[in-house]
């Protein structure tokens, strides 16, 4: 699973940096990189891999996503009169966390990245509230786009399961 998680986060790395390069298409790259990532992780199946995933993997990768979804309903609702750098640093952080939990599926990288992301976050959150908020989201898409190339091309065997 390292390997198709890896081409997820290339995608979406590559369509956020996108989205902050071309801030007027910005949707258009955030979707495609999502689909691309997607359909290239589905894809993933068709590499070499160590064996099929296990009962906790598939269960950290599921439990990841059901997280992430509450936390951001959660963000939304609690945050629906912020300001866009608030909401946008916001869900920043509660995809960092999301990262935590889907270490099981994919190993300790990604598990650093998420930590590594909600850090971002929380730095434009909380000590740099002046900073441009695209320094903050350039950051995030280039740990994205970096962990994605040593997971997919360094394919690092290390899982927690």
């Amino acid at each position: 699973m390292i390997r198709g998680g890896g081409l997820f986060l290339i995608f979406v790395g590559l369509g956020f940096l996108g989205s902050w390069a071309f801030n007027k298409y910005w949707i258009q790259f955030l979707i495609g990189g999502f689909i691309a990532g997607f359909t290239a992780s589905g894809l993933s199946a068709l590499l070499p891999s160590i064996g099929s995933p296990s009962f906790a993997q598939i269960a950290g990768l599921v439990g990841s996503f059901v997280i992430e979804a509450g936390l951001i309903y959660l963000v939304l609702t609690k945050n629906k009169d912020a300001d866009e750098r608030t909401m946008i640093l916001s869900i920043f952080f509660v995809v960092g966390l999301h990262f935590l939990p889907m270490g099981l599926a994919h190993g300790p990288l990604i598990t650093i990245l998420g930590v590594l992301t909600a850090i971002n976050a929380f730095v434009g959150l909380r000590l740099a509230r002046n900073a441009p908020l695209p320094v903050f989201g350039i950051t995030d898409a280039l740990l994205k786009l970096g962990f994605g190339c040593v997971m997919l091309f360094a394919y690092p065997a290390l899982t927690f399961a």
